[in-house]
């Protein structure tokens, strides 16, 4: 064994137990998180996950613009699989790709050299890219900078390790070439290393085998380097991605779980450890792509919520308060109830836990009040994660320990959330004016018709908000067309609650659901038919965690069957072109978009203008999440959305939605639009032609 073996192998031995000490501090970081209740069943299709979103990096494919991205990733795997040679080689000399074959490595040492070749003029334009174009939030940063450099480093070193090598082999000095470190190449089949060599013939044999040993060593040295700064570095996500991808959401997206009222510990989370360990594998995971950042509607109308910077935030504090909590023994109390029992911790614990209790808080702190509260729950952030995060699960998280834990809430949602006590709804409006929509209309009630095959959930907005009862009198009036044997609660309605969970408000969330499930159960609610993609989700989704497992059947979806089994007839001829706005309960969260837009075409005879930001990639109008009865900071949500619809030329914005209505409404008079163009329910849309659209919109 030579000299360079010994050093060789006293370094990858530092570097990789160096690289396997921090790794291990993280996950230990990570699992003090709570445990989760999540099933990771289906390991074939998660497997499959896998190769088609980290190693194909599809969701990154579909992105305009992230070509390089994609050759400096799948580029960068080749240059590893050529480091792994490196690296057993300087362990066993005796090593190489040629034991496979000649022809194996003549073509990998060919690809080798091309792939290189691609990522260092990827790397020179990701550098022109961040110093020159400056996409949003893509920063030139040190970090940056360096990980840049180092991969360009590595591609440079190949090169020159390589090329100036050949001179040497074929140098016909026996003694030097035997002094060679590396796996041999050939110039014949390494086109770009070879050019380097023409280089390294103008040097003595000398020279060039003292700078190809150096290109080695440098190769070696950086990429040793490169394996203990990626902890450290914004290409963790590299070691985060890929668990983060295998044990991601599969199924039903946007529930939430639900809260244990019972544990007085913890309601929500307001410090790391809180989170559940899989919400901290997702700080690991992030890419800082900004994809979901440039795709929040509350980011994009200037308000501080970034979906990305509070992922970071997550894991700053992760990185300083981890690093205090896993010098605890397991089962010490870290909270500093006694109450909450545990182990009391020693004076050297209790020194950490008193430095880590004069730290800045995680939420009020790192994370601003005011960023959480700016939050639409749309699900856009996470739509477009390509590593899956779940932004929007975090987030509500949050809001619920600054609601039940500390108590600190705007004073709009304090409102909302005493309407919902006092009168079952969010508006506050007494409750016994519930079926006012329905005054000139019959409309049987649930506790005079009895069993009916389905129940008609009106909905809080469909029940008081003007527009909101426009389209539930349409509504009513194609059920009755159509023959639909149902009936409606009446006055003895109230509110999913699905605006107070998502603020927060668990516990009234809880006493509603509880609420609505006995009622459901003493009337054998088995089918429910709805306008409202949010009472839709809470029923069908959130509510089975309550005992209440119905069919939930979204209006857009019925009318939809009724119109195939011809129970309903669409006119077919609505003036003026129709842009539809998918509503973010309805697309992304249940993934409904033919239904609505089947719909829309057989209402226009297929006349239907797509907006740019449609189905998955839709823009929020604004009411999620609470924002409905919220002031709203920054530029308007829903004149953003309703600027882009009135701009693709239609006279009818349809939607599917009684929340996207309003929204979109008020978006149309304040820009002086809404005697010019209509924001109709696809209820109402089905019923309009050229002629009475625009009493049909009054």
């Amino acid at each position: 064994m030579t000299f360079n073996n010994v050093i060789f192998i006293i370094l990858v031995l530092a570097s990789f137990s160096g690289f396997a000490w921090t790794v291990q501090g993280m996950v230990r970081k990570m699992l003090r998180g709570r445990p989760t209740d999540r099933q990771w069943g289906d390991w074939g299709a998660r497997i499959g996950d896998v190769v088609n979103y980290f190693f194909l990096q599809r969701s990154v494919a579909r992105e305009p613009g992230s070509w390089h991205h994609l050759l400096i990733f799948w580029g960068f795997w080749v240059i590893v699989v050529g480091t792994i040679e490196i690296l057993v080689n300087g362990i066993v000399p005796s090593f190489s790709f040629r034991q496979f074959g000649v022809g194996f490595n003549a073509l990998f040492k060919a690809l080798l050299d091309v792939v290189n070749s691609l990522v260092l003029i990827m790397i020179l334009y990701a550098f022109f890219r961040r110093i020159v174009l400056k996409p949003n939030l893509i920063l030139m940063s040190l970090d940056a900078g360096l990980i840049l450099g180092m991969i360009g480093t590595l591609c440079l070193s190949h090169f020159v390790s390589h090329g100036f090598h050949f001179p040497v082999q074929s140098g016909g000095d026996a003694a030097l070439t035997a002094t060679l470190v590396g796996t041999p190449g050939d110039p014949s089949y390494m086109p770009v290393s070879a050019l380097f060599g023409l280089v390294a013939e103008a040097l003595s044999i000398q020279t060039a085998h003292t700078i190809a040993t150096a290109g080695y060593w440098v190769h070696v040295l950086t990429i040793l380097f490169f394996l203990n700064y990626l902890p450290y570095s914004k290409h963790l996500h590299l070691l985060g991605s890929l668990p983060n991808i295998l044990l991601r959401l599969r199924g039903q997206s946007g529930i939430l779980p639900k809260v244990d009222l019972e544990d007085m510990e913890q309601w929500g989370a307001g410090r790391y450890e809180q989170f559940s360990w899989k919400s901290l594998l997702d700080s690991y995971a992030c890419t800082d792509c900004a994809r979901c950042t440039n795709s929040c509607p509350a980011y994009v109308t200037g308000k501080p919520l970034s979906p990305m910077h509070i992922i970071h935030d997550m894991r700053d504090e992760m990185k300083v308060r981890g690093q205090g909590l896993i010098q605890m023994r397991q089962g010490v109390n870290t909270s500093g109830d006694e109450e909450t029992g545990g182990v009391p911790p020693d004076e050297e614990e209790q020194i950490i836990l008193d430095t880590l209790a004069e730290a800045p808080p995680m939420v009020g702190g790192r994370i601003s009040d005011e960023a959480l509260w700016a939050c639409t729950t749309c699900g856009a952030c996470e739509e477009t994660c390509p590593v899956f995060i779940e932004h929007p699960l975090a987030i509500v998280q949050m809001r619920t320990h600054l609601t039940l834990t500390e108590g600190r809430i705007p004073n709009e949602l304090g409102r909302m959330f005493r309407g919902m006590e006092t009168n079952t709804n969010p508006w506050g409006m007494g409750s016994d004016s519930r079926m006012d929509w329905a005054k000139d209309m019959d409309v049987p009630l649930m506790a005079e018709k009895g069993p009916v095959e389905y129940l008609v959930w009106v909905g809080c907005a469909g029940s008081f908000d003007p527009e909101g009862q426009k389209t539930t009198r349409s509504w009513i009036s194609l059920l009755n067309q159509a023959g639909v044997d149902f009936a409606v609660l009446g006055n003895e309605e109230g509110c999913t609650g699905d605006a107070a969970r998502r603020a927060g408000n668990e516990h009234l969330f809880q006493t509603m659901a509880e609420q609505n499930v006995n009622t459901f159960r003493k009337y054998g609610v088995k089918k429910i038919l709805t306008t409202c993609p949010h009472c839709m989700h809470s029923f069908k989704n959130e509510y089975p965690e309550f005992k209440g497992n119905y069919e939930v059947i979204h209006h857009s979806q019925f009318i939809q069957q009724l119109l195939k089994e011809g129970k309903l007839k669409a006119k077919g001829n609505l003036e003026g072109g129709v842009t539809f706005h998918d509503p973010c309960y309805l697309g992304r969260w249940n993934d409904e978009y033919e239904a609505p837009r089947e719909v829309v075409k057989q209402a226009t005879g297929g006349n239907v203008t797509e907006m740019d930001r449609s189905q998955n990639k839709s823009f929020c109008c604004g009411a999620g999440g609470g924002q409905m009865w919220m002031e709203e900071t920054g530029d308007r949500v829903n004149i953003n959305r309703t600027t882009e619809a009135v701009e693709t030329g239609a006279k009818t914005i349809a939607t599917a939605c009684p929340f996207c209505k309003i929204m979109i409404g008020d978006g149309l008079k304040a820009l002086n639009k809404d005697e010019e163009v209509k924001v109709l329910d696809i209820a109402q849309v089905i019923q309009v032609d050229g002629s009475n659209g625009k009493k049909l919109a009054d």
